[in-house]
């Protein structure tokens, strides 16, 4: 126990031996390559980005939801468009039972225009197309603000249809 253990000096490993920042050549290949492409983006500006109307800067979900029964809350939130892209949306949700009613619009970037509605069951996770439809997000809240009773009896169990029926499987 009382041994004394030697300290030396040994050389280190090559890679690192020529700098404070060297590594071996193919990680010094890939930094280079990252800070060449990090200079080449620095000019670019924001002329690319295009803006685009959405569901969130047409609706006031706070005064929508003053207008709905209290177990409902109304926000937005964004699902996949289509086959791959976002958009913004409306949700109705009735808590007790995990359902929402979705509004969606038909376009993507115009919210005010044609409108899907669609039934999100939460527990079970999936979202079924309903076969009804609105020519405008006036039109559509006014229908979801009328109707919303008959889903909240169908959602826990004191109705038996949708006020319009599914259409099948969203392809959404």
């Amino acid at each position: 126990m009382g041994e004394r253990t030697e300290v030396t000096r040994g050389s280190l490993p090559r890679e690192r031996s020529a700098g404070r920042f060297s590594g071996p050549d193919g990680f010094r290949d890939l930094v280079e390559r990252l800070l060449s492409w990090l200079r080449s983006r620095r000019g670019s500006s924001l002329k690319r980005v295009s803006t685009a109307t959405t569901m969130r800067n047409v609706v006031d979900a706070d005064a929508i939801a003053d207008e709905t029964p209290p177990k409902w809350s109304v926000l937005h939130d964004v699902v996949t468009y289509g086959a791959d892209s976002l958009t913004d949306v409306l949700v109705f949700r009735h808590g007790p039972t995990r359902q929402d009613l979705v509004v969606m619009p038909e376009r993507n970037t115009e919210p005010e225009g044609e409108i899907s509605f669609y039934h999100a069951d939460r527990t079970k996770g999936a979202r079924h197309l309903l076969s009804i439809g609105a020519d405008s997000l006036t039109a559509a809240l006014s229908y979801v603000l009328e109707k919303i009773e008959r889903f909240e009896r169908l959602f826990t169990g004191r109705g038996t249809e949708l006020p319009s029926g599914y259409t099948g499987p969203s392809d959404r």
